[in-house]
């Protein structure tokens, strides 16, 4: 479009320059050609037509204002003929549109409209239909409007009325407004949620009651305000008081009172005067008395040593001389003061330390009477080198070191008689009675004698080897032929002698070290003919009817051995078979020649 309105004026230029007024005598100054009558500026040979149009700042083919004249040359450069250049320094916007929407950032969401815009080729950075509000077209990034809350406080949390703004290039709120609301104490910056609580402590004591609601709190619920029960509390209106307890009047002030309690609410360890925490004084009148204290054992003849006796006494902190709370029987005579020590013994009639029959008890001294004892286990009481049980697991009766399971007791003195043990010592004894036998083993009758047993098996008692005609091995498949005692397997025979086999279903022989001929367990060779001692190999043949030694094809082949039959060649390239004097072909061999050549 630009190029043909700069066609049009230089065709209404060329002809406003040429072929008017241009006679002979006509004057042209500049010496452009043009006479000075026609040229607008006969002083420049550079211009010399009028052209009306409008100013193109920006060459886009629009001009801007209002039309003008202007002297022009050869072309109309800056100048055009169409006007209403929206935007006159932007080439790539000339004209205005109405009805658009703006969407500089092209995001897709749009500005307020319709509008007026100016516009190129395409409607870039408007939309001709509304999309969703922008608030902020200069950043693609972000479009729709946020909501914040006032902060007064600075918690991080906000309340009351929310205000919109737009959250363009990554903007924080502003100044004083945050994006979380619900701040239950906004003029308190320790305080912005609620927390529920199950127990309540007013008075601060550490005593708390039950109590459910919710606190505007921070973090954590502030003091005075739990979910786990605290001891409870009797009156959470006063920190000095904080349990029930009971209290009886003290009269004498020991501490100890008398008569009914009753229940106040106090602090822990609190008495009015007069009063006291524990009752039961068993001496309402006397203060250096107030409890009963039971007692195990006393001192009735005032020797200083304590015979077991209970009973109470009336006393203050400790019990009184003569009282103990231990079950004591240091006196075994409480009414005889040389009499203390009570003995239990029994009578030791062959001085070896150790009593034996019923116990005798004796009041006496420091020391066991003589003649008594304070063990009642002796086992033989006549005889002093014996005096105590001993256990054994084991006997070994016929003195081979091998023994048996038997549990009993001996008595003895310090260690078991030779034959018995509490621990296994060589091994089992298959027979305690003979120290020839002495283990066990399992055996087969060897009737053949040719080592391997045949039949049940029995257990004899021996001294570690098998006697003869015993075998520690059953698998003898003929008991009776000592040449033959295991079974083994053929798959190969060699019937004809030739030295290679033949496969064969397999077969099992009941036989001695080796298989019986011709019977073998692996193969030699493949024999293809096992009934000719001649013949053993699968080979291919050629018939050689010139004698040769070269056959021709066709090929066939042949249970043979070694020696090659007459009539017959392993090769089988002979060119004429009919002529012994010929056996290649010489073309062949010449074409062959010239192919290894190349």
């Amino acid at each position: 479009m630009r190029l043909m309105r700069a066609g049009v004026w230089l065709a209404l230029g060329l002809q406003l320059g040429c072929g008017v007024g241009g006679g002979l005598g006509s004057r042209d100054l500049d010496g452009d050609g043009h006479p000075a009558e026609l040229d607008c500026d006969d002083a420049n040979p550079t211009v010399w037509r009028s052209v009306t149009g409008y100013e193109d700042t920006d060459g886009d083919g629009f001009g801007e204002g209002t039309p003008s004249v202007a002297c022009v040359g050869s072309t109309t450069k800056g100048r055009t003929s169409q006007g209403g250049d929206c935007a006159p320094l932007d080439a790539t916007r000339w004209r205005s549109v109405s009805g658009l929407y703006p969407d500089a950032d092209g995001d897709g969401a749009t500005g307020k409209g319709p509008v007026t815009g100016c516009v190129g080729d395409t409607l870039a950075g408007y939309r001709e239909q509304p999309a969703a509000p922008d608030c902020d077209d200069g950043d693609a990034a972000v479009s729709a409007l946020s909501e914040a809350w006032a902060d007064t406080d600075g918690d991080g949390v906000g309340a009351g009325a929310a205000i919109a703004w737009c959250p363009s290039r990554g903007r924080s709120p502003p100044k004083g407004y945050v994006l979380t609301s619900g701040d239950c104490a906004p003029g308190d910056t320790r305080s912005w949620q609620q927390l529920p609580f199950t127990h309540r402590d007013a008075d601060g004591d550490g005593f708390a009651v039950e109590q459910r609601g919710t606190v505007c709190a921070g973090e954590h619920l502030p003091a005075g305000y739990d979910t786990v029960s605290d001891p409870q509390d009797c009156d959470d209106s006063n920190a000095n008081r904080t349990v029930r307890v009971e209290r009886w009047l003290d009269p004498d002030g020991d501490g100890y009172g008398d008569g009914a309690s009753v229940q106040r609410c106090a602090g822990p360890g609190e008495s009015a005067p007069g009063e006291t925490f524990r009752g039961g004084d068993c001496a309402p009148g006397d203060g250096t008395r107030w409890q009963n204290l039971y007692y195990a054992s006393r001192d009735g003849d005032g020797d200083g040593r304590l015979s077991p006796a209970t009973g109470q006494v009336c006393s203050g902190f400790w019990l009184p001389q003569g009282y103990s709370q231990e079950v004591r029987n240091d006196d075994c005579d409480d009414g005889n003061s040389a009499l203390f020590r009570a003995w239990s013994v029994y009578a030791d009639a062959d001085g070896d330390g150790v009593g034996l029959g019923e116990a005798t008890s004796i009041c006496g001294a420091a020391t066991v009477p003589t003649g008594y004892s304070m063990q009642a286990t002796d086992c033989a009481p006549q005889d002093a080198s014996r005096w105590r049980l001993l256990g054994f697991y084991y006997r070994d009766a016929d003195g081979d070191t091998y023994t048996v399971a038997q549990n009993g007791a001996l008595c003895g003195g310090v260690a078991l008689p030779a034959g018995y043990s509490t621990q296994r010592l060589s091994g089992e004894d298959c027979d305690d009675t003979n120290a020839a036998a002495f283990r066990s083993m399992t055996a087969w009758a060897d009737t053949d004698g040719d080592g391997v047993g045949a039949g049940a098996s029995t257990v004899l008692c021996t001294n570690g080897q098998l006697p003869s005609p015993w075998s520690a091995s059953g698998t003898d498949c003929d008991a009776q032929d000592a040449t033959r005692w295991q079974n083994l397997s053929a798959d190969q025979v060699d019937r004809d002698g030739d030295g290679f086999t033949a496969p064969i279903p397999a077969q099992t022989f009941c036989t001695g070290k080796t298989l019986p001929a011709p019977y073998a367990s692996k193969a030699v060779g493949n024999d293809c003919d096992d009934a000719d001692v001649d013949r053993h190999e699968w080979a291919y043949f050629y018939r050689d009817q010139d004698g040769d030694g070269v056959g021709a094809t066709p090929r066939q082949m042949t249970c043979l051995g070694p020696e090659v039959p007459a009539g017959w060649s392993r090769y089988g390239d002979d060119a004429d078979d009919g002529n012994a004097a010929v056996q290649t072909d010489e073309t062949a061999e010449e074409e062959l020649s010239l192919i290894l050549d190349l």
